[in-house]
């Protein structure tokens, strides 16, 4: 029942002070962990070029994805990833005061960036009303989403350029097979990629929402 002309179901109120309370760069909330995983970069590669075209390629023109030149694919290897994924962000709910409470998978993605500009700084959660959602709809969800992406192929190896970095806090991440990067998702920690100079640079991106 909208109240007020704004849709209720779709306002995630700010229950943990951890994730909008920190350092004012919001350094603090980023986790690194290096992880031991399959190595699917000639499957997810092979799988990509044998598709006419990519399952979804993002609209330049909305938001935060203007200018991004980037692929969400489908591929058999993404289920697994998905649950090396989820193993660490349960053993990362105690730094984030969630412990004790599970990690519900809100989204998962396979991007793949190919030579261009690579992604304009945005946050992932807090985004404003807009035509994609519907006049009178908020989509805050700053209290529990967790952001959590999975390197796949190798800076300077599979690719050039393309480092994930946060203005905030002037940090810079190398991407390696199996780095494993998580933040929460609210605008401390905007985020984006530098220009991809060359090669194709693949992720899985994954958001989480612990259950309140």
């Amino acid at each position: 029942m909208p109240l007020l002309g704004i849709t209720m179901s779709k306002i995630r109120p700010l229950f943990n002070p951890y994730f909008t309370v920190s350092t004012p760069d919001g350094r603090n909330g980023i986790r690194i962990r290096q992880l031991n995983i399959p190595d699917f970069r000639k499957q997810i590669m092979d799988g990509w070029q044998a598709k006419a075209a990519p399952s979804k390629t993002y609209n330049a023109n909305h938001g935060r994805e203007r200018g991004r030149r980037s692929f969400d694919i489908d591929d058999p290897s993404k289920p697994q990833l998905v649950e090396i994924v989820r193993e660490q962000v349960q053993l990362l709910a105690t730094e984030y005061n969630y412990q004790g409470r599970s990690a519900t998978l809100a989204s998962s993605q396979i991007l793949l960036y190919t030579e261009g500009p690579g992604c304009p700084v945005h946050c992932d959660d807090q985004d404003a009303a807009d035509d994609d959602y519907g006049m009178g709809t908020v989509m805050f969800n700053w209290a529990n989403q967790l952001v959590a992406l999975l390197f796949l192929t190798q800076e300077d190896t599979d690719f050039t350029g393309g480092q994930l970095f946060f203005p905030n806090a002037d940090f810079y991440v190398n991407a390696v097979p199996g780095k494993l990067i998580a933040f929460p998702g609210h605008y401390k920690y905007k985020h984006g990629v530098t220009p991809i100079h060359s090669g194709t640079r693949v992720l899985l991106q994954t958001t989480w929402r612990f259950d309140l």
